[in-house]
């Protein structure tokens, strides 16, 4: 109470005889101290970028004059001096020009006064700083605005270090630069700041110079079009064009009771997504024109990029204490709507081109590639942000990342220099937060719609794609059958691949863009190249076909639903938000809440689905057409989303049961899994314990040709007649055959057939990981079956050199018989009692006939001491010519 009642006391004597005196500031340090705060280069240039925009400005023009100086080796600099030398070009004067709205008389105040930022809760500016980054390159700064022919004019001068300003109507015309700029039908209302260079400074590099104004252009709502001027020539000219405009559907719920519709709030209701007319996707092209040097006579160089951009209007509801804390700190009220934007994607314009129709010509490729090297191409490169690199912008970009392949603009509260967000004052720190994870929505609903327009442009692709299939396997039969006849070199990839180019331009084609991406983790190894196919195998294994078998070949190149979904999901590979982690730990929070019960989409060589429902390739398990499988250079181009974001479970051994449960194999796909079966099981013998439940589902298609099953070589299912197609179940073939006795014979029904055996190899059907499949046919068991067959039991003339054979067959392993039993034996399972017997009897006649043997003697026997008994018959083997 003490300490109260003297400050009140003190205060009442002072106030009644003291005197008044005002607080003076030093304005020279105090601006000098508020630019240091302004850590990135441009700031100037973003500032009044900033202000066009809010003013509603479409066209910048920023018009350099510069002096030469000293030699300089950069072409950049200007002219050269004939020596090898380029003049040094020094910039002593800057005018920058806006045709948005005229300067009112609020403005012209506001501009006189620090500290009072724009009371427009829909404009960015908050603390009144932002227009004096001009002293950072000008001592004495003019500004000339209003109606054509009617500007006022102020100019800022200093009386020792304190700042004054004088205001009056420019001269007309006198700032009219369209005729020297050669515009002559020029009728915009220009509103101009001159700066004359307080120091001659180096004229900016104009490819890092046009990267920083391109990054600006980036979600500005009205500024669409800057140019540049050096000496009266316009040396750049950026145009943002925007094409067409989506709604994009939010999720919702598939029943009242299941909570697996889409939030569209954040976690306290400060804010909410408006309605669905409300949530778009814009597509935009940005063009940027520049010429290969200062000269006025250069060749202006062109390179176009296409984007996307998701946006949505937001409803603020703020509680009342956040809102009266932030009145007191940002001098206006907190918005009662705002719009939050996502950049989505970028890429060169020939990039859109349809990655299926051939490119062989080398003139149009060697044009590409020196596209690719100008320096308007190195400009648009850098439009799209690369993995954990996209920017957040308030208004424009700031220093803080996203850690993620997206850039984000919102009405973030920043800090006084507008490089960071305010996560200090805990009013403005909750506002941010929220504000963060309601942009972590709009990233998780524009993901949904983007991979949903994907799955609808792979449906109708899939004609295309089949046409190529089968034009790719008609090409590998041809180099086959070449091949086995011993022509070599046929083979030409150039005609029967999509997309083809040059061997190193069809590895890898170097991609820069990205779209928008959200995790709570750092993402490691993301690859800034995308590869166009799988040409070739990882060699790890003992031989070709087994690397072949465990990791099969796709050379199909990627389609253009491929290459955007690649980029879609490269960028979910981010990194940790730098300085402050928390802005990416708030977009995950947004991203995760939006659909928590289900997982990020996928695209599938069946289409787009849920990573859950989706399957990675594992072991060659991909080539058995098990739906829903990820493509492996999909995965290779984007393993981090699909491993760790959209959790895709890899192929089991249980997906490869059901799958063939529930469809047939061809001859080709049955010998492929014949051969891959024992390889996988050497690999992981873990495999082996699904060996019979596997083998009880499998079914193939076998072709009978000519009563024979085989494995038809040049019959697809497309051409084969269906009458001479049956369905197989593998579990029924119990054997194969290893006596080299029984080659070319008939083999019974349970037995591989010759040519599937062949096909597969005697070696890989030994292995012991078929010793629950298959074990070699009884040399008996074959005798059984041989003795009802029709080549014994009919008689018939046309097989009578299958029967030689069979005989044959019978007799040399009755020779290799060692025990009389087991010849008995034998001798018992022989159909003996049948006309099989081919004999060759002298009756005039050259062809042979067959009889019971019991009912033959050998042409050799004695028989004469049975005659007058009845009629014997002698024969002689018949041997076939």
């Amino acid at each position: 109470m003490a300490s109260s009642s003297a400050y009140e006391d003190v205060r009442a004597a002072i106030a009644e005889k003291g005197s008044d005196a005002r607080v003076e500031v030093n304005q020279r340090a105090l601006i000098d101290k508020i630019l240091a705060r302004y850590a990135s280069t441009g700031a100037v240039y973003r500032e009044l970028l900033q202000n066009s925009n809010d003013a509603e400005a479409t066209i910048a023009e920023i018009i350099i004059t510069t002096s030469s100086s000293a030699p300089n080796s950069s072409s950049n600099g200007g002219e050269s001096n004939g020596s090898g030398k380029y003049l040094k070009e020094e910039v002593t004067q800057v005018i920058y020009r806006n045709n948005g709205h005229p300067f009112r008389a609020q403005d012209w105040a506001r501009l006189r006064k620090i500290a009072e930022g724009n009371p427009d809760e829909s404009k960015v500016g908050a603390f009144g700083v932002g227009a004096y980054t001009m002293f950072s390159i000008c001592e004495e700064p003019l500004v000339v605005s209003g109606k054509r022919g009617e500007e006022e004019a102020m100019f800022f001068f200093w009386k020792g270090d304190a700042l004054w300003t004088k205001t009056g109507m420019a001269p007309k015309g006198i700032l009219n630069m369209s005729t020297s700029l050669q515009n002559e039908k020029d009728v915009n209302n220009w509103t101009s700041f001159i700066l004359p260079s307080r120091d001659p400074y180096p004229l900016p590099d104009l490819v890092e110079f046009g990267q920083f104004l391109t990054a600006s252009l980036t979600f500005t709502q009205c500024l669409s079009n800057i140019r540049v001027y050096v000496n009266q020539t316009l040396q750049m000219n950026i145009q943002k064009t925007i094409l067409e405009s989506r709604v994009i559907a939010t999720p919702k719920a598939s029943s009242w009771w299941k909570n697996d519709g889409a939030v569209t709030y954040s976690s306290s209701g400060m804010f909410t997504l408006g309605k669905a007319e409300q949530l778009t996707q814009t597509s935009v092209l940005m063009g940027v024109s520049l010429r290969k040097n200062l000269s006025p006579t250069s060749e202006m160089e062109t390179s176009v990029v296409k984007a996307r951009y998701a946006s949505a209007l937001v409803k603020t509801k703020i509680p009342q204490d956040i809102e009266k804390r932030m009145i007191r700190v940002t001098k206006k009220n907190p918005p009662k709507e705002l719009t939050v934007q996502i950049f989505l994607d970028a890429a060169d314009s020939h990039d859109q081109d349809d990655s299926s129709k051939p490119k062989t010509d080398s003139k149009v490729l060697s044009a590409v590639k020196k596209n690719r090297q100008s320096r308007a191409v190195q400009i648009t490169d850098s439009f799209a942000p690369t993995a954990g690199s996209g920017r957040i912008f308030i208004g424009f970009r700031t220093s803080q990342t996203t850690g993620l392949g997206i850039h984000l603009a919102a009405p973030l509260m920043p800090t006084v220099e507008r490089e960071a967000i305010d996560f200090v004052d805990p009013a403005l720190r909750v506002f941010n937060m929220e504000l963060l994870e309601v942009a972590g929505i709009l990233m998780r609903l524009a993901l949904e719609h983007e991979m949903g327009r994907l799955g609808i442009m792979w449906d109708e692709g899939k004609e295309e794609r089949d046409k190529w299939k089968a034009k790719q396997e008609e090409q590998q039969k041809l180099n086959k059958s070449l091949k086995t006849t011993g022509v070599e070199g046929a083979r030409n990839n150039d005609q029967s691949k999509p997309g083809n180019q040059s061997a190193s331009d069809n590895d890898s084609t170097t991609i820069q863009s990205s779209l928008f991406s959200f995790a709570s983790f750092m993402a490691r190894g993301v690859k800034n190249t995308l590869v166009e196919a799988i040409k070739a195998v990882p060699v790890f294994c003992e031989d070709d076909e087994t690397t072949e078998l465990l990791n099969p070949t796709d050379e199909r190149p990627l389609s253009l639903e491929e290459r955007d979904a690649v980029i879609l999901m490269r960028a979910y590979c981010p990194r940790v938000s730098t300085p402050d982690s928390l802005v990416g730990q708030c977009l995950a929070k947004g991203f995760g809440r939006c659909l928590s019960s289900l997982s990020p989409p996928v695209l599938t060589m069946s289409g787009v689905v849920r990573g859950v429902d989706a399957r990675l390739c594992h072991h060659g398990m991909e080539a058995f057409r098990i739906p829903n499988v990820v493509r492996r250079v999909m995965l290779e181009n984007a393993r981090e989303y699909h491993t760790v974001i959209a959790t895709c479970p890899i192929l089991s051994m249980h997906d490869m049961i059901e799958t063939m449960k529930s469809q047939v194999l061809s001859e080709q796909e049955l010998i492929r899994l014949l051969k891959w079966w024992p390889k996988i099981c050497r690999m992981d013998q873990s495999f082996g314990r699904y060996g019979s439940a596997l083998k009880e589902v499998i079914r193939f298609e076998s072709s009978l040709i000519g009563g024979q099953e085989t494995v038809a070589k040049n019959i697809t299912r497309a051409t084969a007649d269906p009458r001479s197609i049956q369905v197989i179940n593998l579990d029924s073939i119990l054997y194969y055959t290893s006596n080299k006795l029984l080659q070319e014979l008939p083999l019974p029904d349970t037995a591989i057939t010759r040519v599937l055996q062949n096909a597969v190899g005697l070696r890989n059907l030994e292995d012991k990981s078929f010793s629950q499949w298959f074990v070699p046919l009884p040399f008996d068991m074959w005798a059984s079956f041989i003795s009802s067959h029709p080549c014994l039991t009919e008689a018939k003339f046309s097989d009578d050199k299958l029967r030689i054979q069979v005989l044959a067959a019978l007799s040399k392993h009755y020779d290799e018989l060692g025990s009389a039993t087991g010849k008995r034996r034998f001798i018992n399972l022989l159909p003996v009692k049948t006309l099989f017997l081919p004999i060759e009897i002298d009756d005039g006649m050259d062809t042979p006939q067959c009889r019971n043997p019991s009912d033959i003697y050998l042409s050799s026997s004695d028989l004469s001491a049975f005659e007058g008994l009845g009629k014997f018959e002698k024969g002689e083997l018949f041997r076939l010519p």
